[in-house]
């Protein structure tokens, strides 16, 4: 069910992907969810041949690309049924080094951008706080000016590599009285003094990827640590998220995908009463609804990511791409589960697992309902 057409000219780069995921990371992706937890090996080997680094230029040793060819990787390398790893993956190479990249001094740029090409330091994104999720407003992490330096203090959660991290984008307020003008965002070295990992979050899904709460503690950095400019932290953060979230979007296109497959071919397999359970009417329109569901929300999540490419206006519209796919992917892993019947229900069969990991996508980056509220302001105007 690959989008061909839409990616013409990437259909090579999709074949090589494909061929990675199927050959060096599916036969071990299994073991590595029992242990919940996947090695930085996986890393290094995506940044030997270049895949770290679609976003980045040749400067920092990427490849120059642009959000097409960004897109086409979520796609092909989303086929990889653990969600966790590629959303890792994907936060610390189209993300965290592409934020890094738009937004950093050169000083910061020059000592994590190679490394993090290379697979050899890893990124992390600290915006989330326990008592602020997709209200960033209220975060309460700070950063003081100390002379010529910056004291950060706070806690942050549900960080997606926080644990292995081996530098952090950290949101805070410089200035609480300035409202939207008082966001800064610097990046920190884990290896500072202050900062530590409390915990390891336990999950529903996702379970091979590391999820962790954050401390910073009189943790020290100087000017060269802030992207942008004082107070331009919380634009950066709204400049990444659309783009985040179509990552997040794609990423369960592919998901979904992989489920319609299982089901599609169980379905043709499967005998009951006498014919294959595909013939019968409510299995077929469930295969249906999915193929419908997939269709619509390939359609409004290319049309979102081509207003992207063109740089213009594109919010409304990767929120609602977000809002739909993001709850039909776990809508349509759920019927593939329906459909394999009591198989579908154990760790054997595949779509169990996509059904966990995908039921988070309707949260992270920004919930379903935060994405209605958009779509609506919108059509209110």
């Amino acid at each position: 069910m690959r989008p061909s057409l839409y990616y013409a000219e990437q259909e090579a780069f999709i074949d090589s992907v494909s061929k990675l995921v199927a050959t060096e990371l599916t036969p071990k992706v299994s073991n590595w969810e029992k242990q919940c937890h996947f090695p930085d090996e996986v890393f290094t080997l995506l940044g030997k041949q270049g895949y770290l680094g679609l976003l980045i230029s040749e400067e920092y040793g990427g490849v120059g690309g642009d959000y097409k060819l960004a897109g086409a990787w979520c796609e092909a390398f989303g086929e990889l049924a653990s969600v966790g790893l590629t959303v890792a993956v994907n936060m610390h190479s189209l993300v965290i080094s592409h934020g890094l990249e738009k937004f950093g001094s050169d000083t910061a740029k020059k000592t994590w951008l190679p490394r993090a090409m290379t697979g050899e330091a890893i990124g992390a994104y600290a915006f989330t706080e326990p008592g602020a999720g997709s209200d960033l407003a209220r975060i309460r992490t700070v950063a003081t000016r100390k002379g010529s330096r910056w004291l950060i203090n706070g806690s942050k959660t549900f960080i997606t590599n926080g644990a292995r991290a081996d530098y952090i984008l950290v949101l805070t307020k410089t200035d609480p009285s300035a409202g939207y003008a008082g966001f800064t965002t610097f990046v920190v070295d884990a290896t500072s003094k202050g900062f530590k990992v409390s915990r390891t979050l336990d999950k529903l899904g996702w379970h091979a990827s590391d999820t962790a709460e954050l401390v910073f503690e009189d943790v020290e950095v100087d000017d060269s640590a802030i992207l942008g400019a004082i107070g331009e932290g919380w634009a950066q953060a709204a400049a990444n998220l659309n783009w985040e979230r179509l990552m997040l979007t794609l990423t369960s296109l592919a998901g979904a995908r992989k489920c319609y497959e299982a089901a599609l071919v169980y379905s043709q397999q499967r005998e009951a009463f006498g014919k294959k359970i595909g013939a019968f009417p409510t299995l077929l329109r469930y295969l249906q609804e999915m193929q419908r569901k997939i269709a619509l929300g390939e359609a409004l999540a290319h049309h979102a990511l081509d207003l992207l490419i063109a740089g213009k206006d594109c919010r409304v519209y990767v929120a609602a791409a977000k809002r739909m796919m993001c709850d039909d992917a776990v809508w349509i892993a759920d019927k593939a589960i329906q459909i394999q019947g009591g198989y579908g229900y154990t760790t054997e069969f595949i779509p169990e697992r996509w059904w966990r990991d995908l039921r988070l996508m309707p949260i992270g980056g920004g919930t379903s309902e935060i994405m209605s509220n958009i779509v609506t302001k919108e059509l209110s105007r």
